[in-house]
């Protein structure tokens, strides 16, 4: 059984809200970085920091600084 067996087909959600869709999309976004870890022998804790390093840079690349610290912000608190 592949991780991709675990997630369900975007086909599945067509009729589905708009956070079901982003939750599939994140769940496949986070399998394929853990195989690829795992694959290439790199600590996921590594990956998953410069995941959302790259991301908030991307972020502040097209929506902004204020925008990125937000996202930044909104994910701090949510940590508790």
């Amino acid at each position: 059984m592949s991780s991709a067996d675990n997630v369900i087909s975007l086909a599945d959600y067509r009729n589905g809200s708009a956070r079901e869709l982003i939750d599939d999309i994140s769940a496949r976004a986070f399998l394929f970085l853990r195989d690829e870890a795992t694959a290439m022998n790199v600590p996921m804790h590594a990956v998953i920091a410069e995941h959302m390093l790259g991301m908030a840079l991307v972020v502040e690349a097209v929506e902004g600084t204020e925008a990125a610290k937000q996202l930044l912000s909104t994910v701090a608190a949510k940590l508790g």
